[in-house]
């Protein structure tokens, strides 16, 4: 099986709330082998075309653990990547709830019924991720109070950085179950949960730079040492930074369709 995964940017007044719009085509020609989905804290909104059902629209399982890939999966999948925390900003969804499953999208909503019909007549990729754009883009105009609140956002930036969580807490004038409350409601992972995620995201990175001697990357990570480091990534990501670091191998993170 092979994947083309392309992914696009939101237009700015939603940076802050979308990571990327995306197409993940199945058995393209030419295209490098991936072979799992890993976790990022983001919750997505995907529809499944090319298969025999006509597609279907989903909420994407909030994961913490590689999600490997089935063989048997629809021809090519169309996606928006809501950032962590932000999915509620245009689904009405308890992220908690996506912890580890998809949701069809009219369990979440009826409404949404409407443009799973239209993403159904869609004949390609392109089409389908141009008409979902344009729904996401138009409700997300309609509901700025769905937005995360600003501690919620500004704790998520701290773990990016690799704030210990009291530190995080501190800086934010609130305790840490105040923190472990809101950030879990928001984004369905708590501190902890987050904090090792987006630490993985940014060590496979760098890996697959190259810039650093993995030991001094272990520390520079906030990793206790290297024998940590390549625990953490066997468990998050399913690869070891040896398997991460080898050209040939293309390790397409948010691939998330084929979930």
């Amino acid at each position: 099986m092979a994947h083309s995964y392309q992914q696009f940017q939101p237009i700015e007044p939603f940076r802050d709330l979308i990571d990327a719009y995306w197409i993940n085509r199945v058995d393209a020609v030419g295209s490098a082998p991936v072979d799992r989905v890993l976790p990022d804290g983001c919750i997505d909104l995907v529809f499944r075309g090319g298969s025999a059902d006509g597609g279907r629209l989903f909420s994407s399982a909030l994961i913490e653990r590689p999600v490997f890939l089935d063989d048997a999966v629809p021809r090519w999948f169309a996606g928006v990547r809501f950032k962590p925390a932000m999915v509620r900003a245009f689904l009405d969804i308890d992220p908690i709830a996506c912890r580890d499953r998809d949701i069809p999208a009219v369990e979440i909503e009826a409404g949404l019924a409407a443009l799973e019909q239209r993403l159904q007549e869609c004949a390609s990729a392109e089409q389908a991720l141009a008409t979902l754009k344009r729904a996401v883009d138009a409700r997300l105009m309609r509901r700025d109070r769905y937005r995360a609140p600003a501690p919620v956002r500004e704790a998520i930036a701290l773990l990016a950085r690799n704030l210990e969580i009291h530190r995080v807490a501190h800086s934010l004038g609130m305790s840490e179950r105040s923190l472990h409350r809101d950030l879990t409601r928001w984004s369905g992972l708590a501190p902890k949960s987050m904090a090792r995620i987006l630490r993985m995201q940014r060590t496979v990175a760098a890996i697959r730079a190259g810039r650093m001697p993995l030991a001094t990357l272990a520390l520079h990570m906030g990793y206790a040492d290297q024998a940590h480091m390549t625990r953490e990534l066997k468990e998050l990501a399913g690869f070891t930074p040896a398997e991460i670091a080898r050209p040939v191998r293309n390790l397409q993170d948010n691939a998330r369709a084929a979930a």
